[in-house]
């Protein structure tokens, strides 16, 4: 099962992510995401003025996904529910359609406990646009390049094998085909290849490290980087269309970090596939009016 992935030793693998890095800084926070089943129990309905235990991860989280920062690091550190987590808060309820009241309560804490993408869902310091988003200076590729190749390259081993995978990808990338005049096709030459798509676990060399099953289920970099990581600690679906309670679905997975590829920030619609967020055993494989007026607007520009 799984054993016909390309598998790269760590030193070649850290070659590769070295000679493709080129925008890095897409991403907010180096930090994994803390475990919120367990480390979120103690600050529910805390706010502003308390000091609860807990409560730097909170901080973290929400500086990852582009919600916090602070002038002085050393805040981060700090369990003090201060002004401007309270801000923050309030910023992550409006984006997630929660009641906006600068406390951590139940609904917040149950959508922060969720699986979810790893990119950021505010990159441009605001809530820009009233749906979907793009990243800073709007990255994109040139109009010449509209048939793009990708490879899979794996550092980890997942639950389903290379044929599978290669199955997923090839209906999602036909979806974002479908409503665009982008091509995708696979290639076994690497070096042919755009778009590099592969497995791995927790530290695997870009700054952003996997936090096992659950939490980051997947990222990618902005054009013209092209790299999509997947988490190989998670259950994943295959490419059929059931999706099982416990499993995370890898063609809708793989659809949200294409969206990403193609220079598409995350959306506040619930409906679109560019949505940040995704439950465990959820079924979404359908390109919203909002991801197709997304990618529209971004290359009619």
């Amino acid at each position: 099962m799984a054993k016909n992935l390309l598998y790269l030793s760590k030193a070649s693998l850290l070659l590769l992510i070295q000679l493709l890095a080129t925008q890095s800084g897409s991403f907010t926070n180096a930090k994994r995401i803390p475990e919120f089943s367990k480390s979120l129990k103690d600050v529910e309905e805390s706010q502003e003025g308390q000091r609860v235990q807990g409560l730097r991860e909170v901080k973290h989280y929400l500086n990852k996904y582009g919600y916090l920062n602070y002038e002085d690091s050393n805040n981060f550190e700090e369990d003090e529910f201060d002004e401007a987590l309270e801000v923050a808060i309030k910023t992550y309820q409006t984006f997630f359609h929660l009641k906006v009241t600068g406390k951590l309560d139940t609904d917040t804490i149950k959508k922060m406990s969720m699986p979810r993408c790893g990119v950021a869902d505010i990159i441009n310091g605001s809530l820009t646009h009233p749906q979907f988003s793009f990243f800073r200076g709007e990255p994109k590729w040139p109009y010449y390049k509209r048939h793009l190749q990708y490879a899979i390259v794996s550092s980890a081993i997942p639950n389903v094998n290379l044929t599978e995978v290669k199955k997923a990808c090839s209906l999602a990338f036909g979806e974002w085909a479908r409503f665009s005049d982008f091509r995708f096709e696979f290639t076994d030459y690497v070096g042919h290849a755009e778009l590099i798509l592969g497995f791995h676990r927790g530290e695997h060399g870009d700054g952003n490290a996997f936090d096992g099953p659950g939490g980051t289920l997947a990222h990618a970099f902005p054009p013209t980087n092209g790299r999509l990581h997947f988490d190989a600690d998670e259950i994943w679906s295959d490419s059929s269309y059931r999706v099982r309670s416990n499993q995370v679905d890898l063609v809708g997975i793989a659809m949200h970090e294409i969206g990403h590829l193609l220079g598409l920030g995350h959306s506040r619609d619930e409906l679109a596939i560019m949505f940040p967020g995704i439950a465990k055993g959820q079924f979404k494989r359908s390109l919203s009016f909002d991801d197709r007026d997304g990618l529209l607007t971004l290359y009619s520009c």
